[in-house]
């Protein structure tokens, strides 16, 4: 009777046993594919879809709020580089633009000579810069794992568009990060040869297809560390058939990239025009509607550069609908401010 009884409990046992590893086993699967379809969801559907919207500012929001969950997801056997360069490259931008704002500040302590200010504007611009670049190495490494191909020295084999897409954002990643630790004076220790990967990673892609960016990201290089530019390019030219393959496709990144260029080189009055070929071709030329976002990224950096040029000159902003106007030109009829405008 008691051996029975041992038997009995001995196979409830086991069941139980058995039971507890179906679970866990299924429980394991279900997590690892839960990861993956995640993933998945937010490649070939979340991103596309932001993609298409046009609200820099909330997609701010969204980028700095998720950027930091985004390698969480390697918890549950998902591989979530890609999107991690894409969000370290929407959050750099944010930064980017903070500084932007610091620097306009920095401008009009200038102007009116207000020299504590000036430091204190500048100094926070650099911290801005500094965090940019920190954001977008981690971009820019995030491309080193998403792809087996290294950049700059073999070119991964594409599977689709979302693949080529995610490899330029990385490219772009690091041609940022490096400027940018440049500009803030070397704090995120961002190695300087990314620039050379960048620029060889940026003939993997089609340039007519990607909107005339992979030659633009290789003539801002060739400019920025002439010592690597190869014998007989002429980068400034690139630069400008860049500009004409994206404006012809309703894209305007590379606008944005020559008129930095532009800008570094001192040739202000060909980033005046640049900025006045980017307003008058609104009219005639429709943004890409699948890349809204990133137009409108284009249109607010071009936006900044403005205000710059025009903080510099006049001590205030581009004035309302004024985009594509400069203070010094022959029709601009603007010679008060209208206190009416204040109130």
């Amino acid at each position: 009777m008691k051996i029975k009884r041992y038997r009995k409990i001995v196979r409830w046992a086991e069941y139980l046993i058995l039971s507890l590893v179906l679970l866990v086993s299924a429980t394991t699967l279900a997590v690892n594919n839960t990861g993956k379809i995640l993933v998945g969801f937010i490649e070939n559907h979340a991103v596309p879809y932001v993609l298409k919207t046009d609200d820099v500012a909330m997609g701010c929001m969204m980028a700095e709020a998720l950027t930091l969950l985004i390698p969480s997801l390697t918890l549950i056997n998902a591989s979530p580089y890609k999107l991690a360069i894409i969000f370290d490259f929407l959050s750099g931008s944010c930064a980017e633009f903070k500084a932007k704002e610091e620097e306009l500040r920095y401008m009009r302590a200038t102007h009116i000579k207000n020299v504590t200010e000036a430091q204190d504007a500048r100094i926070l611009q650099k911290r801005f810069l500094n965090l940019a670049a920190r954001r977008q190495l981690k971009g820019y490494l995030s491309l080193e794992l998403a792809f087996t191909a290294e950049p700059g020295h073999t070119c991964p084999d594409f599977t689709g568009w979302n693949d080529e897409f995610y490899w330029l954002v990385g490219l772009m990643d690091g041609l940022q990060a490096v400027l940018n630790d440049l500009a803030s004076e070397g704090g995120a220790n961002v190695p300087l040869d990314i620039s050379l990967k960048v620029g060889r990673g940026a003939s993997c892609l089609d340039n007519k297809r990607w909107w005339g960016l992979p030659n633009a990201i290789q003539a801002a290089i060739w400019i920025s560390f002439p010592a690597h530019r190869p014998d007989g390019t002429a980068p400034l030219q690139t630069l400008e058939q860049s500009m004409n393959t994206g404006l012809q496709q309703g894209m305007r990144i590379a606008q944005v990239i020559a008129a930095k260029i532009y800008t570094g080189l001192g040739h202000s009055n060909r980033v005046k025009q640049i900025i006045r070929n980017n307003v008058e071709s609104r009219t005639s030329i429709a943004a890409n509607p699948n890349f809204l976002f990133l137009n409108q990224v284009a249109s607010m950096q071009l936006q900044a550069i403005s205000d710059c040029m025009w903080t510099e000159a006049t001590g205030r902003r581009t004035p309302i609908g004024g985009l594509g106007t400069f203070w010094d030109d022959a029709d601009n009829t603007e010679v008060a401010i209208d206190i009416s405008n204040i109130l």
